[in-house]
């Protein structure tokens, strides 16, 4: 069996151990839709083997999944509700249901294209969406419809290029940045090594051994990213800062940076 499917499988045992209830009855049916599988393959296909880019497949889409809904579970534990709930348009889980469908389709349109990948997520996924929406709340349109106009603003905004305003589309746009360890960018270097665009992404991310996300000593939400070589930095001040600046949950979240053995450099 290949690592990466190995992988896959390892996230989506400890995805199905984090939710129950819809959040864990929707997780379910998109890992074992052999659409959603096809779609996140090309988007690596096309990402790695293309572009020589790094992982948007269904090992990064489910990692950020994982990431995004720790970090949604630490905002409301630290008293930052979801806005489906402040809204009062729906209930905790379903704040879930709406990060879970984003995170897990966010990346899909890489098969199509690099450039506004974004909006490609949305042709391909949003009749696939809807479709679960009906079935997991068939006599709540009202519903199907929030978490269906919340799912296309966290799509679209987690490139930072659109505003976006929900804590659910903010927790997207800052996991999505969190997935930077050297395996991410393992398969593309193997592919190719001529100096190529994204050449410092992926060497950048080779120095980083790990990010680790918990509760924050004066804020909801730390994530600390553990490095072997100071290279590391350049993905978390451009990549990680970046998304954590244009997302409405920034005042939630610290992060600090710690190289080998030196002592912990806080950003946020």
């Amino acid at each position: 069996m290949k690592a990466g499917t190995l992988k896959k499988e390892e996230l989506d045992r400890a995805l199905l151990a984090l939710t129950k209830g819809r959040p864990r009855e929707i997780l379910e049916k998109i890992c074992h839709d052999r659409r959603v599988a096809l779609w996140q393959n090309q988007a690596n296909h096309v990402s790695i083997v293309r572009l020589g880019f790094n992982d948007h497949g269904p090992v990064h889409m489910r990692i950020v999944t994982l990431h995004a809904l720790k970090i949604l579970a630490l905002l409301k534990e630290g008293g930052v509700r979801p806005t489906m709930e402040f809204e009062e348009l729906g209930t905790w889980e379903d704040a879930q249901v709406t990060v879970i469908l984003a995170a897990m389709l966010h990346d899909v349109g890489m098969g199509v294209t690099r450039d506004k990948h974004e909006w490609h997520s949305l042709h391909l996924c949003m009749p696939s969406v809807e479709g679960w929406l009906r079935e997991l709340y068939p006599d709540e349109d009202e519903k199907q419809v929030s978490i269906a106009c919340m799912v296309r603003e966290a799509i679209v905004g987690h490139m930072g290029h659109d505003k976006i305003h929900s804590v659910e589309a903010g927790v997207l746009l800052v996991a999505d940045g969190t997935d930077m360890t050297k395996g991410r960018a393992r398969i593309a270097k193997l592919l190719s090594q001529k100096p190529t665009l994204g050449d410092m992404h992926r060497h950048s991310a080779d120095a980083i051994k790990e990010v680790v996300i918990g509760k924050g000593e004066e804020r909801p939400v730390h994530i600390s990213v553990r490095m072997d070589d100071y290279s590391g930095i350049y993905q978390v001040e451009e990549v990680l800062m970046q998304k954590i600046s244009y997302s409405p949950i920034r005042p939630y979240v610290e992060l600090s940076v710690i190289v080998r053995d030196d002592p912990p450099r806080r950003y946020l």
